[in-house]
């Protein structure tokens, strides 16, 4: 089981996503824990990486936690996500090994090509709830 932590955020009916280099499909921001962090440290950081972003620690929020196959694994490796809400100060732009990132409506999600499974989950979660 891969264990990560993504950040849900949502503006204006939009999710916020981001691809990394080298693969098609978007992401939430977010990534994998370093040795000892908990979920808030590990945010943070990842936030900060990839879209440059300070996350407002008293903001954060639990919205859920998401399990499926991984993508771009080989077949049967599975994926954890726990996901939070949360605010953050500064726009966000494309850091270190993220390429591209914005915020997508429902729509444009469905009508990638590639999509990450878990992904997906959660987009459609969002969209269940009216968030998107």
């Amino acid at each position: 089981m891969i264990e990560t932590v993504a950040l849900v955020h949502v503006r204006d009916e939009r999710v916020l996503l981001v691809r990394t280099h080298g693969r098609k499909a978007f992401y939430l921001p977010g990534g994998k824990y370093e040795p000892g962090e908990t979920d808030l440290a590990a945010l943070t950081r990842e936030v900060a990486e990839e879209i440059g972003c300070a996350l407002r620690p008293e903001t954060v929020r639990p919205h859920g936690v998401f399990e499926g196959d991984a993508h771009d694994r080989p077949a049967g490796t599975q994926v954890r996500i726990t996901c939070y809400t949360g605010e953050f100060d500064g726009e966000p732009a494309a850091n270190s090994e993220i390429a591209e990132c914005g915020y997508h409506t429902y729509a444009q999600y469905r009508a990638m090509a590639e999509t990450a499974p878990v992904v997906h989950a959660i987009v459609d979660d969002l969209h269940r709830l009216g968030r998107i």
